[in-house]
């Protein structure tokens, strides 16, 4: 057999591994929440880039695997946390917010008095300006930590960094996931809407996405609300707030890679945490928790996975071949 043949099959073994997997994808989200047609986007786009029969793709889907199995995940928490998790903890979150940060705030919680604030702001140009910036501030969540992956995977080949990058938010988001599962906490919004009463429906048409919905009626549309209250698997899973965690970790490895803009790239956070509370989706202390969670996080995959795991895989190593020459290698 030569070495094309040996390659061919290879390929072909992948290829069909990569089908079989995406097949058991669609009939486990079926049977779990029914297919959707994100679904059926992602299992198209993954067998796409598998029979490409490319390096780069093989790649890219065995790099990028923390990212598409956190997809579906979280995903898959729409047809399993209202099953299992018991009490949602409706009171508590308010009532740590508001022992902390009242006295700063007019005896009002931070969320609630910027509700106020946007209320006496009417349909000020102002008002108009924050609700747009934290729109867009708060939305770059979802796309900001895919983007700074790609500058560390493709625009830079840093693939030391990015296996830093990409394990450090595959920790974070296994140690939320468990955590939204075992303590479901509800976000300002439904307080505000709800007041302390257990929920009794899954449904909250438009309140979801709390001061989102300016935006909607700004524009005229209904993308916020019909995206928040359809898409979002899980709307009691507010501890700990991925929002107050993913912007420090772009940031963070943004500075690390470049050592540029420090400014800057402390400013985006504060942004995003802001708005987060600005829309009425978190309380401050989400946020907190999530940054807490970060920490852990980091210092895991930096102090023990990345040391005592990867490096057998990305580091150079020297290897002696005499006592004047040393080849070096990279597995």
């Amino acid at each position: 057999m030569n070495l094309s043949q040996l390659f061919s099959r290879q390929n072909r073994k992948f290829n069909i591994t990569v089908l079989v997997v995406v097949v058991l994808y669609f009939i486990l989200q079926n049977q779990v929440t029914h297919l959707r047609p994100d679904h059926a986007f992602l299992g198209l786009l993954i067998i796409s880039l598998a029979f490409l029969g490319k390096e780069k793709a093989r790649r890219f889907l065995i790099d990028w695997a923390p990212f598409i199995l956190f997809l579906i995940a979280y995903d898959m928490m729409r047809g399993v946390a209202d099953s299992i998790r018991g009490v949602i903890h409706v009171q508590e979150p308010y009532q740590w917010e508001h022992w902390l940060f009242a006295k700063f705030f007019s005896g009002e919680i931070p969320a609630f008095y910027l509700q106020r604030v946007q209320y006496e702001l009417g349909d000020s140009i102002l008002r108009k300006f924050l609700d747009i910036m934290g729109a867009n501030f708060y939305t770059l969540h979802f796309t900001i930590p895919l983007l700074v992956g790609w500058v560390l995977w493709h625009t830079t080949n840093d693939r030391k960094m990015f296996y830093r990058f990409a394990y450090t938010l595959t920790v974070l988001n296994v140690m939320a996931l468990i955590t939204f599962m075992l303590y479901p906490a509800a976000p300002p919004w439904y307080v505000y809407y709800y007041g302390f009463v257990q929920p009794a429906h899954t449904s909250f048409w438009g309140l979801s996405a709390g001061s989102l919905i300016n935006v909607d009626r700004l524009l005229g549309v209904h993308i916020f609300s019909t995206i928040w209250d359809s898409f979002n698997p899980n709307h009691f899973a507010a501890i700990p707030s991925l929002h107050g965690a993913y912007p420090i970790v772009a940031a963070l490895f943004l500075y690390r890679k470049f050592r540029r803009y420090p400014v800057i790239l402390i400013v985006y956070p504060l942004l995003v945490w802001f708005s987060a509370v600005y829309l009425n989706q978190h309380y401050i202390i989400d946020l907190i928790i999530g940054g807490a969670y970060l920490l852990v996080a980091y210092g895991i995959v930096e102090y023990f996975l990345y040391p005592k795991l990867f490096t057998r895989f990305l580091e150079k190593k020297t290897i002696p071949i005499n006592t004047n020459t040393v080849l070096l290698t990279e597995k």
